[in-house]
């Protein structure tokens, strides 16, 4: 009796021992999460083993959807993008705007994202930051001034070592056309950005954002010259027709451009990149999202012109969710362009009796764009943005219906 008793206490020991060690390596690897919540991660995660991807599947997390993380598929995306910090003129992390703590600092600094980051590594996906500027004079700011410069990729190194992250993906979006030679100085900051990045962690990953028009107009980005500094170039294929357009129309066509029905189309957004950057290196952008506008005429009038003197010049995201819910519009309503692969549906709105045209995204039209991503070998596709389909699993079932490798 005496030698089982010792037989029961020794396995308890050992049993103790090893997950004590457990509890010990997870405190020692995750110190921004408590181990519990780091050993219920880990738990999931044995419980749902990450998919064998045969293309890259980023997901854009912006600060104003962080509780909308919830329902991403961390076995299936390979890659979660932080959006993000934005940077000032003098190379600095803007921190307060409009008196308050900048949204995407706050959230950045945040129990949350500090949580995600470490359930990402635990699932095996990658966690990277978007470094955002989009005001013009503080681009050429930054540009101008090799020491702001190094500035900058000193603040940006500092964020990649404290929070270990996977890299970062730089999204300047000039306006209009520069001077030339900003080309020359955005493939200068690229230069030094990439190989300091590098010396720290040859593993780190640079990546940009390319506006849908970027190679067919002047702006900043010298492809040819830039290929050698980044990773991944991913193309916001999406927004061709927003909330500010004149009218109502598809937020990523995949044609009508060169029949001259839309103002530009994914397909030779992509046509113009491939003159300058390898396939293997492009990531494709695919919006979760749509727009509803009230128009003059949303039956009859396809891609019809904004209601000017609508009192709250209406419009408005359609998620892939919101449009799942939607209960305005019947099916009768409902068309699907073929030049756009889009589909789109008018409404009277019971309340203020306007007429509404809404542009949206369906399972449809995103297995098409992942198609193309697939015909033309892309690297990967990026989802803006994640949790637009809240716990919907349709669209989670099409990427690993395209992309598992078999």
């Amino acid at each position: 009796m005496k030698k089982i008793l010792l037989l029961v206490l020794f396995f308890v020991l050992l049993i103790v021992s090893c997950l004590t060690g457990f509890w010990y390596h997870l405190k020692q690897k995750y110190p921004e999460t408590k181990p519990l919540k780091s050993a219920k991660y880990y738990l999931e995660h044995k419980l749902s083993p990450s998919v064998e991807m045969k293309r890259e599947s980023l997901g854009f997390l912006p600060y104003w959807r962080i509780d909308d993380s919830k329902y991403t598929q961390l076995d299936l995306i390979t890659e979660i993008n932080y959006f993000g910090l934005f940077v000032n003129g003098d190379g600095e992390f803007i921190t307060v705007y409009n008196g308050e703590t900048n949204p995407g600092k706050r959230e950045w600094e945040s129990e949350k994202i500090k949580d995600l980051i470490t359930k990402s590594h635990i699932f095996g996906t990658k966690f990277t930051l978007s470094i955002i500027c989009q005001d013009n004079n503080d681009i050429k700011s930054i540009l101008d001034s090799v020491p702001t410069q190094q500035k900058l990729i000193s603040n940006i190194l500092n964020e990649i070592q404290s929070r270990k992250l996977d890299g970062i993906n730089i999204d300047f979006e000039y306006t209009g056309a520069p001077d030339d030679k900003y080309k020359q100085k955005f493939t200068d900051f690229s230069k030094r950005l990439n190989v300091t990045m590098k010396k720290q962690n040859p593993n780190n990953k640079l990546e940009i954002s390319i506006m849908p028009r970027s190679a067919r107009t002047p702006d900043i980005n010298d492809f040819e010259k830039l290929v050698p500094f980044y990773d991944n170039f991913i193309g916001m294929s999406y927004d061709f027709n927003g909330g500010s357009s004149p009218t109502a129309g598809p937020i990523a066509p995949m044609t009508g451009f060169k029949e001259n029905k839309f103002y530009f189309d994914v397909e030779t957004m992509y046509e113009d990149l491939e003159k300058y950057i390898p396939k293997e290196k492009i990531v494709m952008g695919v919006p979760h999202y749509g727009w509803d506008w009230a128009v003059i005429s949303g039956e009859t009038i396809q891609s019809s012109t904004l209601l000017q003197d609508n009192p709250d010049n209406y419009s408005a995201v359609m998620s892939y969710a919101r449009a799942k819910e939607f209960k305005h519009f019947k099916k009768t309503q409902c068309k699907f362009d073929d030049y756009a692969k889009e589909p789109w549906c008018w409404y009277i709105d019971p309340k203020t009796k306007i007429e509404h045209q809404v542009w949206f995204e369906n399972e449809k039209s995103i297995g098409i764009k992942y198609d193309f991503a697939n015909q033309q070998d892309f690297k990967g596709v990026a989802i803006w943005v994640l949790g637009y389909d809240k716990d919907y699993p349709e669209l989670w079932n099409l990427m690993k219906d395209k992309f598992e490798k078999k």
